[in-house]
């Protein structure tokens, strides 16, 4: 059924965001417009992408599996030190909106790098041009994209934190790129928390959820790919993966390791 989207407040964020454009039942957690493709769940996403690590293995490196599909590839658009903290194996450091830092005021030019998301409602969900954003221009991050994957039709699996940045890079890719095969990754890396349910209705006020029983709710208990969900993660870092015109902001050496417990979520 088609309804209007209201503004959304996400306080937690610091920053005001809308959804400026009426959707139907938009299936990302935050209920933004969806311009992409659709949504993949964290367990979905692994699966794709490590079956065609498999047999990549087997068959060699080619560009299609042997069933003539294109592999699907994840694009990690959170901040370069985020993804540092660590990642999913194998994932392609891109960030959006937020290259580094984060802003605090509109085009900042401090000692944040960003995008200017405001100039685009249906990528940037901000209020007005005033909101906190950056100055590079949306098309600079779909021109890298299109620079390693100029197949339209390519699988691109994208993550941030949450499930909120990866909306905006999946609808800027969508729009600005064509692409056509945008899947948003709709946990995120950290997540959220889950609630408890009173039948088939969220018990209110919310209840949060120890999700590993150790009598305690806290960030571990989030439904993200790092945590509940005890996806593989690295802090390895491959230079073909990382974000080529701001290298020089990735460590030379990482440490090995396995889950962050990063806790900036957007």
């Amino acid at each position: 059924m088609k309804h209007s989207l209201t503004i959304a407040i996400l306080s937690a964020l610091g920053t005001c965001y809308a959804a400026a454009a009426a959707a139907e039942n938009t299936g990302n957690r935050y209920g933004y417009p969806v311009l992409y493709h659709s949504e993949i769940s964290s367990a979905r996403a692994w699966l794709d992408v490590s079956q065609d690590r498999r047999n990549e293995q087997e068959a060699g490196d080619h560009d299609d599996d042997e069933h003539g599909r294109k592999k699907p590839v994840i694009l990690d658009v959170r901040r370069i030190e985020e993804y540092v903290a660590g990642h999913p194996v194998g994932a392609y450091s891109i960030p959006f909106p937020h290259v580094t830092g984060s802003p605090s005021e509109a085009n900042d030019q401090t000692d944040y790098i960003g995008y200017d998301i405001s100039v685009d409602p249906e990528v940037g969900f901000l209020l007005d041009q005033s909101a906190k954003d950056g100055t590079l221009p949306i098309q600079n991050f779909v021109d890298y994209v299109e620079s390693l994957f100029p197949d339209k039709d390519q699988p691109l699996y994208i993550l941030c934190a949450t499930g909120h940045r990866s909306v905006q890079a999946a609808n800027a890719l969508a729009k600005y790129g064509n692409y056509t095969n945008v899947r948003n990754i709709w946990e995120g890396y950290n997540g959220q928390p889950k609630y408890a349910y009173t039948g088939a209705t969220p018990t209110q006020p919310l209840v949060a959820l120890d999700l590993n029983n150790d009598g305690e709710v806290n960030g571990d208990d989030r439904d993200g790919w790092a945590f509940y969900q005890g996806l593989p993660t690295e802090t390895k870092l491959q230079k073909n993966k990382l974000y080529r015109p701001l290298l020089s902001l990735y460590p030379v050496k990482a440490k090995p390791g396995h889950k962050s417990k990063r806790d900036a979520d957007d």
